[in-house]
């Protein structure tokens, strides 16, 4: 997240228009169900909505750390609630980058 913000940084000094910095932790999330519909789940739903606040929040300001980690501690919450409730029917995106 910090090269991102550096480079957006740069961009906008060399005198480009800001770009955008889109995080979509929430859809990828949603994406890891073995079935799709199972993201609908009341239960997967309020964990989506937790996730999808934080999210939005660090959306809003990237420089701030404090919102950053509180974002970051949220993600393995939310990932850590969905292993336990489902399984193996939800697998973690982080487990995908070896």
């Amino acid at each position: 997240m910090q090269a991102a913000v550096k480079i957006r940084d740069e961009i906008k000094g060399e005198g480009f228009e800001e770009p955008k910095i889109l995080i979509k932790t929430s859809e990828i999330y949603k994406k890891s169900f073995t079935f799709p519909q199972i993201a609908n789940n009341d239960y997967a739903a309020e964990q989506f909505e937790a996730l999808g606040v934080a999210q939005t929040n660090l959306q809003n300001d990237l420089s701030d750390e404090t919102v950053f980690d509180s974002f970051i501690q949220q993600a393995n919450l939310v990932a850590h609630n969905l292993i336990e409730r489902y399984n193996t029917q939800w697998v973690d995106p982080k487990d995908d980058r070896e």
